[in-house]
C-alpha cells in the first residue's frame, strides 16, 4: 500500500496518560504509543490535537462539540483512575457525534469486566474457563489449579508467578494479598496449562480480519514456573521473564484444527462484542486443543514494537498502513455507535 496523504482535516488524538516517571509504568507506553500514532497521522496528511481524557464527561463533550475535530483517535485506557472506565471516552465521542478509531462503548465496556463477559462469552458457545468470586468464592475446588487475576485492570496488573495457586485456602490467601496491594475486585479463573496465544484482529474494508495467530512462548522457563505473561513479562525490560517471553507465528498448515479453533473463538468474540477497528483476543490452549478465551483486549497497544503492528507486518502492512486502515474503518463506520 502507498503512503500518500489522504488526510480529511483535524484529528483529535485522546488519551489518558499519567507520566510518573517510572519507566516501568503502563502511562509511559501510552505516551510512546501516541508519538508513533501522531507521527503515522501526519504521514497521512492528518492535523493534529491532544486532547487528555480525564473522565469529566459533561466538559469532555462540551470541549469536543466546541473544536468539532473531523475525527478522533481513540487512546483511552482508564478513566477516574479506573482502566474499567475506559469505555468513557468512546461515549463521549457517540454523544458527540464525532467518528473515531476503534470499538464503540458497550464493547469496550463489556470487555472491562472479566467476570460479566465470561457467562456471556459462554452462552454464545465461545469457551472460556471456569471462574470463581468474591464475596463466597462458590465452586472453587482443591483438586483445581487457580490463577488469581483483577476483574477490571489490565496490563498485567498484579500478576506474577504467585497468582497461580492449587485450591480454595490457596485462592483466598493470594486474593487477600492480591487485594492489600491493589484495591480492586480480584477473581480466580481455571488455569489452563498449556500454550497462551494473542489473536490479533483488524477491521478491513470486508469486515474484522484475523492476523497471522501469534503465540507466546516461554522460553527456559523452570519447570515449576508457571508460563503466564506477568507484570514482568510486559514492564520490566532487564527481567528473565521479559527477555525469554517470546512471540512466534503458528503455522496454520502444521496445526490446521488449532488454527481452525483459534480463529473461530476470536471471530465469534468479535461478532458477539458488535467491537470495531483493532481488538486482541488472548486464550489458552490446553492438551485437549481447545481454545479458551481469557481476555478480550479492546483497543489493545498499538505501538511499533508491541504485537498488533507485527502481525500487520507479517501481512505486508507497514506501520502508516496500519494507522491508515484503522483510520479507514472508523470513517466508515460513521458517528453514533453504541
Amino acid at each position: 500500500m502507498s503512503n500518500s496523504n489522504h488526510g480529511r482535516g483535524r484529528l483529535a488524538l485522546i488519551y489518558s496518560a499519567i507520566v510518573t516517571g517510572d519507566d516501568e509504568d503502563p502511562a509511559l507506553s501510552t505516551d510512546a504509543q501516541a508519538n508513533e500514532i501522531e507521527a503515522a497521522l501526519h504521514t497521512l496528511g492528518w492535523r493534529t490535537m491532544r486532547m487528555k481524557f480525564d473522565g469529566n464527561m459533561p466538559e469532555h463533550v462540551r470541549l469536543l462539540k466546541k473544536l468539532k475535530p473531523d475525527f478522533v483517535f481513540n487512546l483511552v485506557e482508564a478513566a477516574l483512575d479506573t482502566d474499567r472506565l475506559a469505555y468513557l471516552g468512546a461515549a463521549a465521542y457517540e454523544t458527540a457525534r464525532i467518528p473515531f478509531a476503534g470499538s464503540g462503548s458497550f464493547g469496550l465496556m463489556a470487555a472491562s469486566d472479566k467476570i460479566a463477559i465470561k457467562p456471556f462469552l459462554a452462552n454464545a458457545g465461545i469457551p472460556v474457563p471456569g471462574f470463581a468470586c468474591d464475596p463466597h468464592w462458590e465452586g472453587l475446588k482443591d483438586d483445581r489449579t487457580y490463577i488469581v487475576k483483577s476483574v477490571s485492570e489490565h496490563a498485567s496488573a498484579g500478576l506474577d508467578s504467585g497468582a497461580v495457586v492449587k485450591g480454595r485456602e490457596a485462592v483466598l490467601a493470594r486474593w487477600k494479598a492480591s487485594h492489600a496491594r491493589i484495591d480492586a475486585r480480584w477473581f480466580a479463573e481455571e488455569y489452563i496449562d498449556g500454550r497462551e496465544f494473542n489473536i490479533a484482529m483488524l477491521e478491513m474494508e470486508d469486515g474484522p480480519r484475523v492476523m497471522p495467530l501469534a503465540e507466546m512462548t516461554f522460553i527456559d522457563y523452570p519447570a515449576d514456573k508457571p508460563r503466564i505473561i506477568d507484570s514482568a513479562a510486559k514492564w520490566q525490560t532487564q527481567s528473565a521473564e521479559y527477555k525469554n517471553t517470546v512471540r512466534r507465528f503458528l503455522d496454520p498448515k502444521a496445526e490446521p484444527d488449532l488454527a481452525k479453533n483459534l480463529t473461530k473463538a476470536a471471530r465469534d468474540t468479535w461478532k458477539l462484542l458488535g467491537l470495531g477497528g483493532w481488538v486482541r483476543v488472548d486464550m489458552r490452549v490446553g492438551a485437549d486443543n481447545q481454545a479458551y478465551v481469557i481476555d478480550v483486549n479492546v483497543n489493545p497497544d498499538i505501538s511499533m514494537d508491541a504485537g498488533m503492528a507485527a502481525a500487520a507486518e507479517m501481512i505486508g502492512l507497514s506501520y502508516v498502513d496500519l494507522i491508515r486502515t484503522i483510520v479507514d474503518a472508523g470513517l466508515r463506520r460513521g458517528s453514533g455507535r453504541a
